[in-house]
C-alpha cells in the first residue's frame, strides 16, 4: 500500500511540475511554440531546457534577465550572457549557487554588465526575444569560488546559444534576481 501511495504522489508531483513548466507556453498563428518566461516559470522552463533542448528548437522565446559577462579561464574567449542566478547544480557546482541562461548572439549592442559579482538585483536588466540556435552546449571554463574567494580550481558551466531578435534594456525593479524551484 505504501508503495502504491508513493508512486501516486510521485506521479502527481511530476505532473504538477510539467504543467507549471509549460504554463508559459502557447502556440502562435504560425504554429510555432512561444515560451514567455516569467517569474514563476523561468527556473522550471530553463531547467527543462538544459536537459531537453531539442523540444525548444524553432520556438519563440522571450524573457527578462540580467547581462552577465564571462571569460573562459582557459581560452580567454569572452561571452555576453543573459542569466538569472539559481541553485548550484544547474551549471557549475563551484559554490552554493550559479547562473542559468544563454550566451547571447545579437547583431546590435548588448549593454554592459553592471554589478555582476554583487549578490543583489542591481544589475543591467534586459528583455530579450528570439530562439535557441542549436541543442549543442557551449562549455565555458571558470574559476571556482570558495567562501567568496576565487580559487585555482577550474570548473565548467554550460549554456546554449540564443539568437536574439530583439533586446530592450528594462528596469529590473520587482524582478527576481535569484530564481529556484
Amino acid at each position: 500500500m505504501k508503495r502504491s501511495f508513493k508512486k501516486i504522489i510521485t506521479f502527481l508531483c511530476l505532473l504538477t511540475a510539467s504543467l507549471l513548466a509549460f504554463s508559459g507556453c502557447s502556440t502562435g498563428e504560425d504554429g510555432k511554440k512561444n515560451y514567455s518566461l516569467n517569474e514563476s516559470t523561468f527556473f522550471l522552463v530553463m531547467s527543462n531546457m538544459l536537459y531537453f533542448p531539442e523540444q525548444y528548437l524553432g520556438a519563440s522565446i522571450d524573457l527578462d534577465c540580467f547581462v552577465y559577462e564571462v571569460e573562459d579561464a582557459v581560452t580567454g574567449e569572452q561571452y555576453s550572457c543573459g542569466v538569472r542566478k539559481c541553485s548550484s547544480g544547474y551549471g557549475c557546482t563551484c559554490g552554493n549557487d550559479t547562473v542559468i541562461g544563454f550566451i547571447l548572439d545579437y547583431d546590435g549592442e548588448i549593454p554592459a554588465a553592471k554589478n555582476q559579482s554583487a549578490d543583489n538585483g542591481d544589475k543591467t536588466w534586459i528583455h530579450i526575444a528570439g530562439s535557441l540556435e542549436s541543442a549543442e552546449k557551449v562549455y565555458v571554463s571558470v574559476y571556482a569560488y570558495q567562501d567568496g574567494q576565487q580559487t585555482e580550481n577550474i570548473e565548467q558551466i554550460y549554456f546554449y546559444r540564443f539568437r536574439v531578435d530583439t533586446l530592450q534594456e528594462i528596469d529590473g525593479t520587482g524582478l527576481q534576481y535569484y530564481v529556484t524551484k
